[in-house]
């Protein structure tokens, strides 16, 4: 035998559903929290401590609270470019980082706008180089994958209003397998 639905039930089981809504928006939160410890990424901006603009004595001056190094590059006396090499100690705020594997940049970035070779002897490598928003991932490729292997930022050429959204990954494909060194 069917019972009859009450009219307050839908009410009930849309609140009931928003409610699990809620909670599972707030855990999905936590969860991309930054861990302690670690310092943010921002493209276009900094590493950590370190932003893009700092005179040399600035740069000098925060390098002693930095958990392992930053290259940093000048133009005019100020930081024009920032490179980490450091793997968990940075990370963006979607997560990415030094030693994880290269197809997650194109989940959260998308496709490159520059895809520049940086091959050693033996090792297949490239930047993928996103100037809209400042950011840029050198890649190392092995038969078994890719590796994020350092990430790089510099003042993005958009403006930051229409660079993406941290968390809204685009419908992008991950890329094929690059072709073999000598290609």
């Amino acid at each position: 035998m069917r019972a009859t639905p009450r009219a307050g039930d839908h009410a009930g089981r849309r609140a009931v559903w928003l409610l699990s809504l809620a909670v599972g928006l707030a855990a999905a939160g936590a969860l991309r929290a930054q861990p302690a410890g670690v310092a943010l990424i921002v493209p276009g901006e900094a590493i950590g401590p370190l932003r893009l603009g700092m005179s040399a004595a600035e740069v000098r001056g925060a390098s002693g609270r930095l958990p392992c190094e930053i290259a940093v590059a000048f133009a005019e006396d100020r930081a024009a470019r920032l490179e980490t090499n450091c793997g968990v100690a940075y990370q963006t705020a979607e997560g990415l980082t030094v030693g994880l594997d290269g197809s997650r940049i194109w989940w959260v970035h998308g496709e490159p706008e520059l895809v520049v070779p940086s091959n050693l002897p033996g090792t297949r490598a490239d930047w993928f180089v996103y100037r809209g928003e400042g950011i840029g991932f050198r890649v190392v490729y092995a038969p078994t994958g890719s590796l994020i292997q350092a990430i790089a930022i510099f003042r993005g050429s958009s403006d930051p209003g229409l660079r993406r959204r941290p968390g809204v990954p685009p419908p992008v494909v991950p890329p094929a397998p690059p072709p073999a060194l000598g290609d």
